[in-house]
């Protein structure tokens, strides 16, 4: 006997009028959560980086210019953006003191040359690092030998020599203590 059997019903826990009405409940249920949250259309990266116009202006600049001049540029707008900012410092400072002689053009220009002064010295240390990171190796494959030629040279060493477990057990060694309890 099961349960249908018992209430006369069918074995369906919802008569069928009351199914087609849970659907349709779903249905605007997920109509209401679409209308909430809406859903994005997936997209890869490669797609996402095609449409940003940013970076497609990045990438054609790095194309026709090559790294090195890129970089240098690069360099140069931000050490305009320094020393634009510098300027207004400057200019705002003398307005606030105005009896205090303040020489601005003087002052922006030493400050260029000394962020000049800074990027060169970094540019100098990072080719000085380049060139040390190229010697690296071979300093490198030099210090591989000599760790192989020292362990090399411990092995054999260590052959001579029997560790304390092998003199237990080895029967030579078993005689040289009688001989010396004796």
């Amino acid at each position: 006997m099961n349960v249908a059997s018992l209430t006369g019903g069918s074995t369906t826990p919802y008569p069928m009028a009351n199914l087609s009405e849970t659907q349709g409940d779903v249905s605007a249920y997920a109509q209401m959560i679409a209308q909430l949250y809406p859903a994005q259309e997936y997209r890869s990266r490669d797609e996402i980086n095609a449409q940003d116009a940013a970076l497609a202006k990045f990438k054609e600049d790095l194309k026709i210019k090559g790294a090195a001049l890129f970089l240098q540029e690069l360099n140069e707008e931000k050490i305009e953006a320094l020393v634009e900012e510098y300027r207004q410092k400057l200019m705002k400072l003398k307005e606030e003191n105005p009896e205090q002689p303040i020489d601005v053009n003087q002052m922006v220009s030493d400050f260029r040359k000394q962020l000049l002064k800074e990027l060169t010295e970094a540019q100098k240390a990072e080719q000085s690092q380049k060139s040390s990171a190229a010697a690296d190796p071979m300093m490198s494959a030099d210090l591989l030998e000599n760790i192989k030629t020292t362990k090399a040279k411990e092995k054999t060493a260590l052959q001579g020599e029997e560790g304390f477990l092998e003199k237990m057990l080895s029967p030579h060694s078993r005689e040289k203590e009688k001989q010396a309890v004796i």
